[in-house]
């Protein structure tokens, strides 16, 4: 067992009623004070996820997906953006000067049994700022809403930036190692709800 520090970079706030399932609309502001809408995904949402793969870097890529830095085929991000169990969350600059808010971060919630795996993928120009740290303390309250016992998370031993998002959920969790990639156990219980979030 490991428990990790004590931070906390982010909080979230309401802005819209549920639009799928357990997954509100909500704006989430980082430390910068940058905002960002959170909303879950669709499938007409594939060619801004394909965009967002486009425009994050090879060792971004790998760092989400472990099988190197190729770009997903279409059919396997149609899959996670309407996953069987679970639910994926985009997150678009709420103030954006394009025609359509670009995808700039997509996290994945896949549920397995009484487990949640759990991935992020950050566009590049948007890491460091807590957007990964904000959009995985959305994830836990989505699995805990959910009846999920834990979370799982798949880490290469050197991405540094994840490990630290997951320490700051101030929660004990399991680190088995294999190579350089570290699988993380985190259990969850249902009392615990992001910084701010205002949930019912």
């Amino acid at each position: 067992m490991t428990r990790w520090g004590q931070q906390t970079l982010v909080a979230d706030r309401p802005a819209g009623l549920a639009v799928r399932g357990l997954a509100d609309l909500v704006t989430l502001r980082l430390p910068d004070s940058a905002e960002v809408d959170v909303r879950p995904a669709a499938g007409e949402d594939l060619i801004g996820v394909v965009d967002l793969h486009e425009r994050c870097s090879a060792r971004s890529r790998n760092r989400r997906y472990h099988g190197g830095s190729a770009r997903p085929a279409p059919a396997r991000l149609r899959r996670l953006l309407v996953p069987a169990r679970g639910v994926t969350l985009l997150a678009t600059p709420t103030v954006s000067h394009a025609p359509t808010a670009p995808v700039v971060a997509m996290a994945n919630l896949l549920g397995e049994g009484d487990l949640a795996e759990v991935a992020l993928l950050v566009r590049d120009d948007w890491q460091r700022r807590g957007l990964g740290s904000a959009l995985l303390r959305r994830l836990v309250w989505q699995a805990e809403q959910g009846g999920y016992a834990a979370l799982g998370l798949h880490i290469q031993a050197e991405n540094t930036p994840m490990l630290r998002a997951v320490r700051r959920l101030e929660r004990p969790s399991v680190v088995d190692r294999d190579g350089s990639l570290l699988t993380l156990t985190v259990p969850l219980t249902a009392t615990v709800s992001p910084v701010g979030a205002g949930q019912p």
